[in-house]
């Protein structure tokens, strides 16, 4: 039935509010600067960055197309995960609200469980 709901949302050209999270902000200027003046590649800071912001934009429209973590803590309060490139997209969906939470984006060789965790 999710396909239901999922027509439904676009009839009715209804699209998810997207918050990002102070920490989610943080680690996407900070990706965008560790690539900019560390790897000293600003086009590829650039694509990186508009990239990942292009990901989040698409759970306007399908906020529950992917998955639950497979961490039974988190995926219990509903955190679900995309990616770009090497970066894993945390969020979470709250549907009464209709708000999608954009909780971290973090490096895909981080040890995401812990640091979210916390």
């Amino acid at each position: 039935m999710k396909w239901l709901k999922d027509w439904r949302r676009g009839e009715q050209n209804a699209v998810a509010k997207i918050l990002f999270t102070e920490p989610a902000e943080y680690d996407l200027l900070d990706i965008e600067y560790y690539i900019h003046v560390h790897l000293c590649n600003p086009q590829a800071a650039e694509r990186v960055a508009n990239g990942i912001v292009s990901k989040v934009r698409g759970l306007e429209n399908f906020p529950e197309e992917h998955s639950l973590v497979n961490d039974d803590l988190l995926s219990g309060i509903g955190l679900r995960m995309t990616w770009f490139d090497n970066y894993n997209i945390f969020y979470y969906y709250d549907e009464l609200a209709d708000i999608v939470h954009i909780i971290r984006i973090l490096y895909n060789r981080q040890d995401w469980q812990d640091i979210l965790s916390r």
